[in-house]
């Protein structure tokens, strides 16, 4: 069992000088090469039958751009947290 489980190198050393890719390796970059070829045109027809308006935000007003209605809170936008109290002369403590 731990014999399959073991690696072992290889009994010659390997000439880095006689080691040259193969006709497979070839293969697969011209595979890949044609795949990206294909995505492209494909993503160039989808991009053109998209059907864009670029005067079509200009008609329409978004929804911050719409004045608030009378029911609307009497706080002012971006106030943080509740209003502040007045204090009277009778909460006054004395010095």
């Amino acid at each position: 069992m731990t014999r399959l489980l073991t690696i072992s190198p290889p009994m010659t050393e390997i000439d880095p000088n006689s080691v040259k890719p193969g006709w497979v390796a070839l293969l697969i970059v011209l595979v890949l090469g044609g795949a990206t070829v294909l995505l492209w045109r494909n993503m160039g027809k989808q991009l053109k039958r998209i059907d864009f308006d670029p005067d079509a935000g200009a008609r329409d007003r978004a929804p911050s751009d719409v004045p608030p209605t009378t029911g609307s809170s009497a706080a002012p936008a971006g106030a943080a947290g509740p209003p502040a109290a007045t204090t009277t002369a009778a909460e006054t403590p004395d010095k």
